[in-house]
């Protein structure tokens, strides 16, 4: 599942180039949900690595379960929903 899926944007007044996010407006649900209690070490990238083999779906992870803090650390014994994708 891809963050970015639009070509590279140009704001020539600000002299930046950029990709526009494109996230998903639902994370999937499932009859019988999965979820993960939060050990010592495990940050959302990690984590997005243990169950979806890439460290680039921790955002899946942050917006399934509303960790909108901006980091990447989660709370030891957090019990996160682990959704399918």
């Amino acid at each position: 599942m891809e963050r970015y899926t639009t070509p590279l944007q140009t704001d020539t007044t600000k002299k930046i180039a950029y990709y526009k996010t494109a996230l998903p407006t639902e994370i999937p649900s499932e009859d019988i949900p999965f979820y993960y209690v939060v050990q010592d070490g495990d940050r959302l990238d990690t984590l997005s690595y243990k169950f979806y083999n890439t460290t680039d779906n921790w955002w899946v992870l942050a917006k399934a379960n509303n960790l909108v803090n901006g980091s990447m650390a989660v709370p030891i014994g957090t019990r996160l929903f682990i959704p399918n994708i």
